[in-house]
């Protein structure tokens, strides 16, 4: 787990980085020939899938549910507004960049949930399979840093991101295996197995919710290999990591929130590029972006007949995580400036 001396010395040197990045050069006050600006639409797909956890214990590790949201795929359309030193290539000084990405409401796959219950075993107690339908999402990212040119044909850019990513899912249409309970509790001695009668689930069952907030320093090295062609790498890191979600149960009318922080925060990406006549640019960029060991309080509220709706604190923590690749095909189109 991380600890405050950890992320004390992770925030001071993330700040002695991104003092250093609003620095600009004198003797060119005329911004556009000094920068050039850039718009670049986009077609991704992410594949992937997100995890929902609750706790058994409130200091242990042991897991009692895991619910797992499929990714696999959601298709976005994405745009990008840039503005940074030089013209085709960056040159020294300040930069900045704002993307956003929209996620289709297709079906993105299923939605599996487990439980372990027994309290003093890890045995699996129930298991649940529902198709998973994507209900819109969006994935954010504002950027600003400094770019320092290494030699003729490398570039190195220092930054500091924000990112915010928004998903929702509607699982629906499945079925579920579990063991036998009195009064709710699992009678004791009985084992999970395959062959379980399975039990059909039809239409909407759990609407689930997560809310992304990331703060990260990051870097890119970006090359020339060929006249017309550049390439570049990027990666961040950060711990400071934050999660709402929301999970609604609609068959037992309850509800579920989460509020989740300080995890482990990693995302790296590599590209090419095509220069083609008037600098436009085409792009082809592979990314992946893993989010780990985030942990914090849930709240529950029971809404259906004669109920108050007024949300309690679980003795339970929550978690979530993430984990997706993202393929992406752009092309970068000069707007004024330097281009």
């Amino acid at each position: 787990m991380l600890t405050i001396k950890k992320i004390f010395l992770f925030v001071s040197t993330a700040l002695l980085i991104l003092s250093q990045l609003g620095a600009s050069e004198p003797d060119r006050p005329d911004i556009s020939n000094r920068y050039s600006f850039s718009f670049t639409p986009s077609v991704g797909i992410l594949y992937g899938r997100v995890e929902e956890i609750v706790f058994k214990y409130p200091k242990g590790d042991q897991y009692v549910s895991q619910l797992l949201w499929d990714l696999k795929p959601l298709i976005y359309f994405g745009m990008e507004f840039r503005m940074f030193p030089g013209e085709t290539f960056p040159e020294n000084g300040f930069f900045t960049a704002g993307s956003i990405k929209f996620g289709l409401p297709f079906k993105a796959g299923a939605m599996e949930n487990r439980d372990w219950q027994y309290p003093d075993n890890e045995n699996l107690t129930n298991y649940s399979w529902s198709e998973a339908y994507s209900q819109g999402s969006v994935l954010a990212d504002i950027s600003a840093g400094s770019s320092w040119v290494l030699n003729d044909s490398l570039t190195l850019d220092l930054y500091g991101q924000f990112s915010f990513m928004h998903f929702s899912w509607m699982a629906e249409n499945g079925y579920y295996q579990y063991l036998e309970t009195t009064d709710g509790v699992i009678n004791p001695g009985q084992i999970w197995h395959e062959d379980i009668p399975k039990i059909g689930i039809f239409g909407p069952g759990i609407r689930y919710i997560q809310n992304w907030f990331i703060l990260s320093p990051g870097f890119t090295l970006r090359g020339k290999i060929a006249q017309h062609f550049t390439t570049g790498i990027s990666f961040n890191y950060s711990p400071l990591v934050f999660c709402i979600a929301r999970d609604d149960h609609l068959m037992r009318n309850i509800i579920f929130w989460d509020s989740l922080f300080l995890g482990h925060y990693i995302n790296g990406s590599c590209n090419i590029s095509i220069r083609t006549n008037g600098n436009t640019e085409l792009s082809l960029a592979l990314s992946y972006r893993l989010i780990t060991e985030l942990r914090g309080p849930s709240f529950q509220a029971r809404t259906g007949a004669n109920q108050s709706g007024r949300p309690t604190q679980s003795t339970r923590d929550a978690g979530a995580g993430f984990s997706a690749f993202d393929l992406s095909l752009a092309m970068k189109i000069p707007l004024f400036g330097r281009n």
